[in-house]
């Protein structure tokens, strides 16, 4: 097996040990024996169990946020985020390990001030994506009123509560996406009224 199908390997099966145990919890040899190498193997590629767990992290938020972003190739603000809560249920489904990584880090970062630099990585990420979301918003009079800065905070407030919810009852609270969706549709009726009423 060449280095990079090993690489891939170690990755998956260390996510799925982060996911699981979180970062105190997870060491190099239950990786090893998830992914059936020796612990050696592993220091092979990663000295350290830091330098491991950074490596998942920028595998996983890099596949996570670029799926989470394809929403928006969308024309409208609530066109992008119903594409958007799809593919988070979807990734929920195909990819359990990776949400459950991800919404873990911030307790991480907290727990081990090392991993700061993963906070504001996941930070930039999603200042990016909830950024652009708003400006769509907004250039569809959808968020018309709204600042950049406050249509970028109201929709991570939403997006990213709806996430958390969903994560920490281990279950989509029901219709909870539904309701997000409806905000924004209700958000851009309103916007649409007024300005028809100026």
């Amino acid at each position: 097996m060449d280095s990079a199908d090993t690489k891939k390997r170690i990755i998956e099966g260390a996510r799925l040990e982060f996911s699981k145990k979180g970062f105190d919890g997870a060491s190099i040899a239950s990786v090893a024996s998830e992914v059936g190498l020796a612990p050696s193997a592993i220091y092979n590629h990663y000295e350290t169990k830091v330098k491991l767990y950074e490596e998942v992290f920028i595998n996983t938020a890099d596949e996570i946020w670029s799926d989470v972003s394809s929403s928006l190739s969308e024309d409208t603000l609530f066109a992008a985020v119903t594409r958007l809560i799809e593919n988070s249920r979807s990734l929920a489904e195909r990819l359990p390990h990776y949400s459950n990584f991800l919404a873990f880090v911030p307790v991480e970062a907290r727990l081990h001030p090392n991993f700061s630099d993963l906070l504001d990585r996941r930070t930039r990420y999603q200042d990016e994506t909830f950024n652009e979301l708003a400006r769509l918003g907004i250039r569809t009079g959808e968020l018309d009123g709204f600042s950049l800065e406050e249509g970028r905070e109201m929709l991570r407030a939403l997006v990213m509560g709806w996430f958390f919810e969903r994560h920490f009852r281990g279950e989509e609270p029901s219709g909870s996406g539904e309701a997000l969706i409806k905000v924004i549709k209700i958000l851009g009726d309103s916007s649409r009224s007024l300005s028809n009423n100026k």
